[in-house]
């Protein structure tokens, strides 16, 4: 059972929280904030100048991302199939619709996610240098770390109650993006947290991605967590 400490934070927090014994259940959703995107291509194996991600070896890449939170359930589902530029010939899918102005609606907390690339778009065979190159893999995308704080940041309150949680991410279907992410702590009623979350995509919003600039608006996806834990 948890503590009538714990239990009264969970209680607190801006969003609900299912609590039966020591585990809790809930759901946040996220939007992505394309204009934050921060590539870093510098350990890149393959062309560092390219953004034909798909076509060469990325792997070495790092990037950051920020996002903000709301509440499960206040972003809608999309309801339209539509193409993205980004993935030109591919048929329209209903998580490329902008459903989400996050302009609109204050947030609950941030979200932080930082990592690696995966993708290796090289076709099989020997580098320049005579090296053995792996077969090529699409999918997933990319391997992070994802920081949830619960909560604004001020003065008074530099470090809101937070989780975090790892796991690989992104796939080119859309609507077949589902991932399963492992909890790997957080503070305050998530201090002894373990447990997983599922990330499911619901759509994009208004912030375009700087990873795809070269491609013109690209607009960033928008997630749902749906939250499992043990405290």
């Amino acid at each position: 059972m948890l503590e009538a400490d714990d239990l009264a934070a969970l209680q607190a927090l801006p969003f609900p929280v299912e609590v039966a014994g020591s585990r809790a259940r809930f759901i946040i959703d996220m939007a992505v904030l394309g204009h934050t995107d921060a590539p870093d291509p510098s350990g890149r194996i393959g062309d560092k100048t390219s953004q034909n991600y798909f076509a060469l070896d990325t792997r070495g890449d790092s990037y950051f991302v920020a996002g903000l939170l709301y509440p499960g359930g206040i972003i809608p589902k999309p309801t339209k199939p539509m193409p993205v530029s980004a993935f030109r010939g591919a048929p329209p899918r209903l998580n490329n619709e902008v459903v989400w102005d996050f302009t609109a609606t204050r947030p609950i907390g941030h979200h932080f996610d930082r990592g690696w690339v995966l993708i290796n778009g090289s076709q099989p065979g020997l580098d320049t240098r005579g090296t053995p190159i792996d077969l090529p893999r699409q999918v997933p995308h990319l391997l992070g770390t994802h920081s949830f704080f619960f909560g604004d940041f001020t003065a008074d309150q530099l470090s809101p109650p937070m989780l975090i949680a790892k796991g690989v991410e992104n796939g080119n279907d859309p609507d077949d993006e589902v991932v399963v992410r492992a909890i790997a702590g957080g503070t305050g009623p998530f201090r002894f947290a373990r447990g997983s979350c599922r990330q499911d995509r619901i759509g994009r919003n208004t912030s375009p991605l700087r990873s795809f600039s070269n491609l013109g608006d690209v607009m960033s996806p928008n997630y749902r967590f749906t939250f499992d834990l043990l405290l």
